[in-house]
């Protein structure tokens, strides 16, 4: 019985010992990193979460009444305004 216990401590110890090496490793990398890149991944760290944020801000924004209404009418409607605006400045101009 002492013996299987004292297999599953050295497998226990064994995979200890390979986290920490992976861990003095994975440190050791990160070191190794320039600071222009770390500097680079912030400015896209912050680009990414601009853009996240207008995405989200531009779809909360409520519209407003006409802009609503204009989304609502045919696009035919919506070309008649302008139609009759130039009419009107015909009439004004007569």
């Amino acid at each position: 019985m002492n013996t299987l216990a004292d297999e599953i401590n050295s497998q226990i110890s064994a995979g200890r010992d390979t986290i920490r090496r992976s861990v003095n490793e994975g440190q050791a990398a990160v070191g190794r990193v320039p600071r222009a890149g770390w500097v680079a991944a912030g400015i896209f760290a912050c680009g990414i979460a601009l853009g996240a944020g207008w995405m989200v801000y531009r779809s909360r924004r409520r519209r407003t009444l006409v802009r609503r209404l204009q989304d609502a009418l045919p696009e035919g409607v919506r070309d008649l305004s302008a139609e009759l605006r130039a009419q009107v400045k015909k009439v004004r101009a007569v």
